[in-house]
């Protein structure tokens, strides 16, 4: 494991190492991230004592393992490690935040190299209260139902991110389960704003993460990639009365 205590990215860190030849596992950490960043171009601000690695993943090139079941996989490998460590019970907004009482905790970023990939994955452990980038956060610390170790949390989600990667079978359908038991947004009414704009309900997912929303002219979307907003109930009754 390379550790930092100042990088302005842990994700630059590894992509450089994995173009240098890093195996699969090699994991990447840093104390702070003077440029850290999250999907669509997004900074992701540090906070003091949080959780901040990457790491190298070599199993992309199976035609079964398209970006989005990586993502899935990883989002779930780090619910799963909170989980384990901390007793934090984290839900998924869609594909990749880890949020508890719609607050965001974490994320988790995903970046393709030829037909290797790193993960990045960003927590704010214990502090985070406030708002980054118009989303309300929090730390992880203020759910946890027991006293954590940060390194034993680092080294918990490694091991359960690489366990579901590489599950198959029964294994995967559990790790598939576990993302969609774990959502925000089924059943709400969201706004999705990106390369496609939709407004509906959120009717479910398909196996490789795209978001299956209903408009209001009751229409089935595919929606594989954006960014999702829940719609304010008074806008929806006031479309549907």
């Amino acid at each position: 494991m390379t550790v930092w205590d100042r990088i302005g990215s842990t994700q630059d860190g590894a992509l450089a190492g994995l173009r240098a030849g890093a195996s699969h596992g090699a994991v990447y950490a840093a104390e702070r991230q003077t440029d850290g960043r999250g999907r669509r171009g997004r900074r992701w601000l540090t906070t003091p004592g949080g959780l901040l690695f990457s790491v190298v993943t070599r199993t992309c090139a199976a035609p079964r393992r398209p970006t989005g079941r990586l993502t899935m996989a990883a989002v779930v490998g780090v619910a799963r490690a909170i989980q384990a460590c901390t007793g934090a019970s984290a839900s998924i907004k869609w594909p990749n935040d880890l949020m508890f009482a719609e607050a965001k905790a974490g994320g988790v970023l995903l970046e393709t190299y030829k037909d290797a990939a790193v993960i990045g994955v960003g927590l704010n452990l214990l502090s985070g209260a406030g708002m980054a980038e118009g989303q309300a956060t929090t730390a992880i610390a203020a759910y946890a139902t027991r006293a954590f170790d940060r390194n034993e949390l680092l080294a918990t989600c490694v091991v359960r991110v690489l366990d579901c990667l590489t599950a198959e079978g029964a294994a995967w359908d559990a790790v598939y389960a576990d993302w969609v038991g774990r959502s925000t947004l089924l059943g709400r009414q969201v706004e999705v704003s990106g390369a496609l704009r939709a407004r509906g309900s959120v009717e479910g997912f398909e196996p490789d993460g795209a978001l299956r929303l209903r408009d209001a002219n009751g229409n089935l979307r595919l929606i594989g990639s954006g960014d999702v907003s829940l719609r304010l109930m008074a806008d929806v009754q006031s479309r549907h009365p």
